[in-house]
């Protein structure tokens, strides 16, 4: 259970810093996930949420290069 809410915590910093962070949130999501004997349903729960805080962190950070990149493209063809 530990393991999944210190995923859960490591993504939202993931998300709010840079993506490094989701990488740590995903290896305890798993850790998580495979300590769920003592609570299943909670640590189900907890993983869960841990993967979909990764993906989000992964799609922001994946439209942020997009606009960074079309931002800097832009500001070189104008010189």
């Amino acid at each position: 259970m530990g393991a999944a809410i210190g995923a859960i915590i490591a993504n939202v910093i993931g998300l709010c810093v840079c993506w490094g962070f989701a990488l740590i949130g995903l290896i305890l999501g798993v850790i998580g996930a495979s300590l769920a004997t003592s609570n299943p349903k909670a640590a189900k729960t907890c993983t869960i949420i841990s993967w979909v805080l990764f993906g989000v962190g992964i799609v922001v950070g994946i439209i942020y290069m997009v606009l960074y990149g079309a931002w800097y493209l832009t500001a070189l063809s104008s010189y």
